[in-house]
């Protein structure tokens, strides 16, 4: 009887002492799923304002592929309108510009003869038409040439027969060579082969020299003498 009331009191004991340990267990459940609960939320959120900025990178990127499309929209319309314009040949040219085209984004070499013949368009224009014939790598190509110069800027576009999607856009600057009478430096930055169709850009960056010589008795251009060593003086003091 003795021991089966000691059996008893142990037994309350027991089930008094694990109660608690049971329930903080319980707790503890809680707590563990309201955490991932929690976790679960700002991961969700995380993603959503990462979605957000996507959409609003992308919707960046897209007004900015429209603006540089209208604008090269504008320059081409102006290059038709130079190409319209009838201008009687005053010059005659021929040069080299040499440089790199940027290929799988590697820079290769790369050279293009140029020919062909100017006419004046108002007091600073001119008209351009002639041809460049490309060698990249170990690749020929030539190119019917179209365009215009105005001031110290320069803006050709070409076609070839060779491949019907295929244009090149050679825009940069020239001035005349200052001890050189007839000749001008080129320098072709914003320049680029585009395979249209493809969507195929491959940069070029190309700089030379081209001379020119008066068809005719047209008069050459006319360029005023600059004081160059004043110049560079005001420059670097």
């Amino acid at each position: 009887m003795k021991y089966v009331k000691l059996f008893s009191a142990l037994a309350i004991i027991m089930a008094v002492a694990i109660s608690p340990t049971i329930g903080a267990f319980a707790q503890t459940d809680v707590n563990a799923d309201v955490s991932i609960t929690a976790e679960k939320s700002d991961k969700q959120i995380y993603k959503e304002k990462q979605q957000q900025v996507r959409e609003q990178i992308k919707e960046q990127r897209q007004d900015l592929k429209s603006k540089l499309t209208d604008l090269q929209n504008l320059r081409n319309d102006r290059l038709s309108a130079h190409a319209e314009i009838d201008v009687v040949p005053s010059l005659e040219f021929t040069g080299k510009v040499s440089g790199w085209a940027v290929i799988g984004g590697q820079a290769v070499p790369a050279t293009f003869d140029l020919s062909g013949e100017a006419g004046k368009i108002g007091p600073r224009g001119w008209k351009i038409i002639g041809t460049a014939t490309a060698e990249i790598g170990d690749r020929d190509i030539t190119f019917d040439l179209q365009g215009h110069a105005r001031g110290n800027h320069v803006s050709l576009k070409g076609t070839t027969n060779e491949f019907d999607n295929v244009v090149i856009h050679l825009n940069g600057y020239f001035a005349p060579v200052s001890d050189d009478t007839g000749s001008f430096a080129l320098a072709f930055h914003r320049s680029a082969i585009i395979n249209e169709q493809a969507q195929i850009r491959i940069p070029l960056i190309l700089v030379g020299q081209v001379n020119t010589t008066p068809i005719g008795d047209t008069l050459p251009p006319v360029v005023e003498s600059v004081d160059i060593s004043s110049e560079l003086t005001a420059l670097f003091n």
